[in-house]
């Protein structure tokens, strides 16, 4: 099961908060409420994935396109407080540079991501 329901955050935003399975169900449900927002002129969504269990392969591809919908819109789509096991696959493979990462819906509405680690770089060894 997938539970869905939208509020307005203060920055005047809609926040979209999900629980459950983004499996291709779920994912198409997902994907009919941010396109009846963009289309309504709520271009700038939030989508608190706090309560996500699984997100599959069919519901990445959603967001992306609803995050390039919602751009052309004028607007963007964040995701906030996405769990460890979820991120590690946007990490994997690659969508984390479309999607930063955001703790919680106040710094997604804000814009505000948290920073990666910046890489290592090795120590040069001195010649001597």
């Amino acid at each position: 099961m997938l539970a869905l329901s939208v509020e307005s955050h203060r920055t005047g935003c809609a926040v979209v908060d999900v629980a459950g399975e983004l499996d291709l169900t779920g994912a198409r449900k997902v994907l009919e409420k941010l396109d009846r927002l963009i289309a309504e002129g709520r271009d700038r969504v939030v989508l608190d994935m706090s309560g996500v269990s699984f997100c599959g392969a069919q519901a990445m591809s959603l967001l992306v396109r609803t995050r390039a919908r919602a751009q052309r819109a004028g607007g963007w789509l964040r995701l906030a407080a996405v769990p460890p096991h979820v991120r590690r696959v946007f990490v994997r493979t690659d969508l984390d540079r479309l999607f930063p990462h955001y703790p919680d819906v106040a710094s997604a509405a804000s814009g505000r991501p948290v920073s990666a680690p910046a890489p290592r770089v090795p120590e040069q060894k001195s010649g001597t």
